[in-house]
């Protein structure tokens, strides 16, 4: 089904956007402006003191997992790979362009 495939996709590139992402807090702002996260995980990634970049980041990135899983629509995934162009970082671009390509390949393949 489209559920797993979504999650895969995102799962696919985890361990690269957590060695990539290198300012958490924007990408937290950012994504809750998208409506990707809640509150209360943005204020915890910009506000719990003594926790690493890699920790914040995985935070996030889980957030969006859940939510593939959970409300199973493609708009998730492409808001993020949106969210992660706008960070100014050519990995990051990267990373969301493979996305949204493996994304389309999955969409033609089911018409």
């Amino acid at each position: 089904t489209a559920d797993i495939y979504l999650h895969i996709i995102l799962k696919k590139h985890t361990s690269e956007l957590l060695g990539i992402i290198s300012d958490p807090d924007k990408l937290a702002v950012d994504m809750w402006s998208a409506d990707l996260v809640p509150d209360p995980v943005k204020d915890n990634v910009l506000t719990t003191l003594g926790i690493s970049r890699f920790q914040k980041s995985s935070k996030l990135l889980d957030e969006v997992y859940r939510s593939l899983k959970v409300f199973n629509r493609p708009n998730i995934l492409v808001k993020f790979c949106e969210v992660l162009k706008i960070q100014q970082n050519a990995g990051l671009t990267r990373i969301a362009d493979d996305m949204l390509k493996q994304l389309s390949e999955l969409v033609n393949k089911k018409v």
